[in-house]
């Protein structure tokens, strides 16, 4: 490691995050004595004169954001008690019928993966805790 990469008490990241760009537009509108409300009435204005564009697009983005895209809800069957292996079978034969899309049959697999993932670090942590407990009592 170079010298000039090594972190030292001279050597040491910027402390703080600094100003928000909002923090700072806002100072900024003070300082030329303008306030937020000078603001959206521009930009109002702007929203309806013919030759902006931009103004009514900005308008129409805080009336009315556009939504999030949502998934389509999807019924098939589906054995909540089957093993793992079973359920991801489920969902692939399910997709293989066309009664699933792809992109949906990706994201059921990996929140199946994901309660696994929690599922072994819960059980993990109990072990390890019947371990220590177990350590405790012999000493």
């Amino acid at each position: 490691m170079s010298k000039d990469t090594q972190f030292s008490a001279e050597n040491q990241p910027p402390r703080g995050r600094g100003k928000s760009s909002k923090t700072k537009i806002l100072e900024a509108m003070k300082r030329t004595s303008r306030s937020e409300e000078d603001f959206y009435d521009m930009l109002v204005t702007r929203a309806f004169d013919p030759d902006d564009s931009i103004g009514v697009k900005e308008v129409l983005a805080r009336i009315s954001p556009l939504k999030k895209a949502v998934a389509p809800p999807v019924e098939f069957e589906f054995d909540e008690s089957a093993s793992i292996t079973d359920q991801i079978g489920q969902i692939i034969s399910a997709t293989a019928k066309g009664i699933i899309p792809p992109d949906i049959t990706g994201m059921l697999i990996q929140s199946i993966k994901n309660a696994c993932d929690i599922e072994q670090a819960v059980d993990l942590k109990a072990r390890i805790e019947q371990l220590e407990e177990l350590l405790s009592v012999k000493s």
